[in-house]
């Protein structure tokens, strides 16, 4: 032959196919995967690109460098040599004086840019609001509380440190404010420049300095890879989703749905693309079998198959990508205005994993198949095809391609591998409980009437490939299943974190003069809140009477088995008769009223930090006083909560006589935000942290994280809508000579349409079921590993997954076989023959 007749031949296979629509279901398929994965990649990133951008105004900029020394000049001048936004900001905490009174503030010197992300709202003399960037040297913004408590007004002076500075405004939003509720004063903002006046910079002064990055995100990453190998322990580099706020919780949890509702999409497109490329090499077996009795060799057919392969392939990915793209903008599109799209990222990244996917699924899951293709031997055509021969290193490629798959998507090795074994796991148990499904189902199909009982029958002398093509049908309805309970009740569980009435007020220096008048003017307005919690500051000093370090040190002199690790810092220390809510006991007992021991409760994450175990005792230091306690108990707490949570519980008998500061969290309406601001203004001491803002941004992270796995919804169906095809198609030849044989026997059309459309309702109920369970299952260990929510049971889903199954798979059954169950006898036999 010659060298080039296996290409002609190639392309008018190819071209053949195509016209007559042989290659339907499996270019669908290889379409699907990468129209999905370029779709959801690329409407993920934008999607989650766009929280985060909105979100970034929570500490004013893309990027925060924090260090306890001045920031290096190098670190600066390579954010301008990449082009990025820079601001300075220097914070402490400071005495402030006017009228002879004097009150400690939270001061932040900022630079002249400063913010570089959201809002900095201030009000002047004349009561209007206007965004700002950073004062004039010799003027300073500072809170309404800290004017009500020196007894001064805007355009007065206000003596920070040495230096005597105009109050010019009021704050009213300051984007990186702090919700701590711990926080030393009302805030203070100056500039920079007014700082070397004030002298409060000292040998010893507490302060903490942070350069503001903001900037394109190739920019940006391309600075972190530069900076992140310099951060020392007494530096940090972070982001919004490390901030170790709510709202980086938040955020962290909004990627984690994305990305597992995604991470679900290709698999199921991965699964539609393995059952289509089965088919196709059982389907051209007889073509290849007489390829070769006419002379043809295995290298020739060889190269004839991959080529249409290949070209089919690369139709398919082009067309794939093209159609994820349109996709993607309509997502996009219709989401515009919920998400505030005003800039789009790069394309990139979702375009070469599109591709990629594209390339795996074409080449992984058809590897075995074309393999077996090539390889048949021409006797076949006389002895008959061995359709369904299986060795299970034939998976092998598939596995390996599906992993890759998930972790170039997810980015998380743990999460992929997950998902696949247990993947793997629940095929293999649904295997096992398919084929006793189906056996069962002969005994009924016994006792049943003529059309269930072939149905039965069929479903029995099938059972091999019916089982396959259970466990197919259940993880699509599984999957299915999966993304509406993870829209609907994982969503669900992560909205009641925030309820209407979450509280939205914190009150922090109470004192014990005024807990009365406070208690009472809640009980008058019905203002609910935590209660007060007494607040001691105190350090912890030893653990087993061993003494710890404040911090961990890296000096080669110190003797590490002399000193144990310790917090690094004084800690905020309660007392408590009750178990707090949100808070519950892991180990040990909650201490009861009548010991008098002194006893503590520790927070889990201390306690495993700092290897402390219930028995353990503990040394504190409270001002010059010390003393020991036992560790009775470690709590789990609900950090999420916003409410006052402390690592250190103490019973009351230990500190009731420290002298101690209170404070307590309340939700307020807004028609009695007023009177509560009005009350607050007669106790100038007490102050308020107002955490609103943060909690509408909270709130609007789920509504939004919900509204894009609608969308995500929509692209799994279609995926599992395919698997299912495709899986139907995947026994038509058979179904060919089943209904020409009956057909010849005399069997009457409505016996076969009926004995089919039960067959597949069988099936899909069948697989309903197991994927009802199966679904179960992974939201199981969905709550409780990767979302750290308690478990819940979603059993009215296993209904909703067998009348899904069962009308869906019955509706597609019908719908695929329809033109065979209405063709003539002679015409089924002539295909078959």
């Amino acid at each position: 032959m010659s060298n080039n007749v296996w290409i002609k031949q190639s392309l008018r296979l190819l071209g053949h196919e195509l016209r007559r629509g042989e290659l339907t279901i499996i270019f669908l398929a290889i379409v699907l995967a990468v129209a999905t994965v370029f779709s959801l990649s690329g409407f993920s990133h934008q999607i989650q690109a766009a929280i985060l951008s909105k979100s970034t105004s929570f500490i004013a900029a893309d990027r925060v460098f924090r260090s306890s020394q001045p920031i290096e000049e190098s670190i600066l001048a390579k954010s301008d040599e990449l082009g990025l936004e820079s601001a300075l900001k220097l914070e402490m905490g400071s005495m402030v004086f006017a009228n002879d009174k004097l009150q400690l503030a939270e001061i932040s010197a900022v630079g002249d840019k400063y913010p570089l992300r959201g809002e900095l709202l201030i009000q002047n003399v004349q009561g209007g609001v206007k965004e700002q960037k950073a004062p004039k040297p010799g003027q300073i913004w500072v809170e309404q509380k800290l004017l009500d408590i020196l007894g001064i007004t805007i355009g007065e002076n206000l003596e920070v440190g040495m230096a005597p500075l105009e109050v010019a405004g009021v704050i009213k939003q300051m984007p990186d404010a702090s919700f701590s509720v711990f926080t030393s004063g009302p805030a203070l903002i100056l500039n920079v420049k007014d700082m070397p006046k004030t002298e409060l910079i000292q040998p010893g002064s507490r302060l903490g300095y942070k350069a503001l990055f903001a900037g394109e995100s190739d920019a940006i990453e391309e600075f972190e890879e530069w900076i992140k190998p310099q951060v020392n322990e007494t530096q940090r580099w972070y982001d919004i989703q490390s901030s170790r706020s709510a709202l980086s919780a938040s955020l962290d949890s909004a990627e984690q749905y994305l990305t597992l509702a995604s991470m679900l999409g290709i698999v199921l497109a991965a699964v539609a693309v393995a059952v289509a490329s089965r088919r196709y090499g059982q389907r051209h077996q007889p073509m290849v079998a007489v390829f070769k009795a006419m002379g043809a060799s295995q290298r020739h057919i060889t190269k004839l198959y991959f080529l249409h392969w290949g070209l089919l392939s690369a139709i398919s990915v082009g067309a794939g990508l093209l159609i994820g793209y349109v996709l993607q903008e309509i997502g996009l599109n219709t989401m515009q205005e919920q998400f505030e799209l005003t800039t789009r990222v790069s394309m990139m990244e979702p375009l070469v994993i599109a591709i990629i996917t594209g390339v795996l699924c074409s080449v992984a899951f058809a590897i075995a198949p074309l393999k077996q293709l090539v390889t048949i031997k021409p006797l076949a055509v006389i002895r008959g095809f061995e359709h369904n021969t299986f060795h299970y290193l034939q998976m092998l490629p598939a596995i390996l391609a599906l992993y890759t798959l998930l972790h170039l998507f997810s980015r998380d090795w743990l999460k992929s591998v997950v998902l696949l074994g247990g993947g793997a796991l629940v095929s293999i148990i649904l295997l096992v409980l398919g084929q006793a499904f189906v056996s069962a189902g002969r005994s009924v199909g016994s006792k049943s009437g003529r059309a269930l009982h072939l149905a039965f029958a069929n479903l029995k002398r099938r059972a091999k490939e019916n089982s396959v093509q259970l466990v197919s049908f259940t993880i699509a309805i599984k999957l299915l299943l999966l993304i509406v309970v993870i829209r609907s009740d994982l969503i669900g569980q992560w909205q009641a974190q925030l309820p209407d009435n979450t509280a939205n007020r914190f009150l922090i220096n109470i004192s014990e003069q005024q807990v009365d008048s406070v208690n009472q003017f809640m009980e008058e307005l019905a203002i609910p809140g935590s209660g007060l919690y007494p607040v001691v500051r105190g350090r912890l000093t030893a653990i087993n009477q061993d003494s710890v370090t404040s911090d961990v040190s890296k000096e080669e002199d110190k003797d590490p088995e002399q000193q144990r690790r310790g917090v690094g810092r004084e800690l905020n220390l309660t007392w408590r008769t009750n178990l707090p809510d949100n808070n519950e006991i892991i180990s040990g007992q909650w201490y009861s009223a009548e010991e008098d021991k002194a006893q503590v409760s520790v927070e889990s994450g201390v306690a495993e930090r700092l290897d402390i175990n219930v028995g353990d005792s503990l040394g504190f230091q409270i001002g010059s006083e010390n003393f020991v306690v036992e560790v009775t108990s470690i709590r789990k707490v609900d950090w999420q909560s916003l409410q006052p949570n402390f690592f250190m519980i103490f019973n009351p008998q230990v500190l009731s006589d420290f002298p101690a500061t209170y404070i307590s969290s309340h939700f307020v309406e807004p028609e009695k935000v007023q009177s509560f601001n009005r009350f607050l203004a007669q106790y100038p001491t007490i102050s308020m942290i107002d955490v609103e803002a943060m909690i509408g941004q909270l709130r609007s992270v789920i509504d939004q994280v919900s509204l894009a796995i609608e969308f995500i919804l929509v692209m799994v169906v279609i995926a599992g809508s395919l698997v299912l095809i495709a899986q139907v198609q995947a026994s038509m030849e058979e179904r060919e000579r089943e209904i020409a044989i009956l057909r010849t026997l005399g069997a009457k059309g409505s016996l076969l349409k009926n004995s089919v459309l039960l067959e597949f309702v069988c099936l899909g109920l069948v697989a309903g079921l197991m994927a009802g369970m199966a679904m179960e299952i992974a939201v199981y260990f969905i709550q409780t590993q990767v979302f750290k929510m308690s478990a819940s049971f979603h059993l009215e889903y296993w209904g909703i997954g067998m009348v899904a199954g069962a009308t869906f798979v019955g509706v597609m059954g019908m719908i695929s076989c329809w033109r065979l169950l209405n063709m003539s006898s002679v015409t089924l036999i002539r295909r078959t023959m």
